[in-house]
């Protein structure tokens, strides 16, 4: 799918705030821990569709809210607003998972269409206005999918309902800026860790030392051949 222009200015916006580490990346399994509202980043995969359930949902054409049907006319719940043009929009459940656990999260309209390549009333008109459930070739569009996923934390509902998404990205040079930003992290981390290390070994005895000499160089060799690696995957 082409990106629109709010879709490319929503990709600007994500890596700047990506590549320069404006974003807070946590697991899922400190995620479901926290208790208090909150927005950040998680890497993961989606691991499971909810293809029982409604995916998307009669949509008001003011303010995008949930429209309920009165009899031959459509109300929203929102503003107030009646309807007789059909508009729809995503609502997607999934479960996304990591290395530290799974967590089910809510796609809403935006964050699906950039999973699926296509509108709500595309799929709906595709399928039918009945066909509200998820047909398995579209669940089969998203299922796999590798992205980064912002998500809300809120105190209130405490997760029991899942995990909002208010953002994703499944573009490669998002994901390359990522592992970028990742590495080096983990690199200077280790580095730091190496140079406490030296410090404590001059204290020590000149074999205690040499051993110590030895460990920082097959630090350093490991460290060399994972920053060649990454370089060698994103050039």
């Amino acid at each position: 799918m082409e990106l629109l222009p709010a879709f490319l200015q929503e990709f600007n916006e994500i890596y700047s705030e990506i590549s320069t580490r404006r974003a807070i990346f946590r697991s899922l399994r400190t995620l479901k821990e926290m208790r208090e509202d909150a927005v950040y980043w998680v890497e993961g995969t989606i691991t499971g569709v909810e293809t029982e359930r409604e995916f998307c949902y009669l949509a008001c054409r003011v303010c995008d809210k949930q429209v309920e049907e009165i009899g031959d006319k459509k109300r929203c719940l929102s503003c107030g607003e009646f309807t007789f043009r059909n508009k729809y929009r995503y609502n997607i459940e999934v479960t996304v998972a990591d290395e530290s656990d799974s967590a089910k999260m809510i796609l809403w309209n935006r964050s699906s269409e950039k999973l699926i390549g296509e509108v709500a009333e595309d799929i709906i008109g595709l399928y039918g206005d009945t066909a509200r459930i998820m047909p398995n070739e579209i669940a089969a569009k998203i299922l796999g999918k590798e992205g980064l996923f912002e998500v809300v934390v809120s105190s209130e509902n405490l997760h029991a309902d899942g995990f909002n998404v208010s953002r994703l990205t499944i573009d490669d040079e998002i994901k390359d800026v990522y592992l970028i930003r990742n590495y080096r992290a983990t690199y200077e981390e280790n580095n730091s860790s190496l140079e406490q290390d030296v410090q404590d070994a001059e204290s020590m005895t000149k074999d205690e030392a040499a051993e110590i000499d030895g460990a920082e160089i097959e630090a350093e060799t490991s460290h060399t051949a994972k920053r060649q690696k990454v370089e060698g995957t994103i050039s």
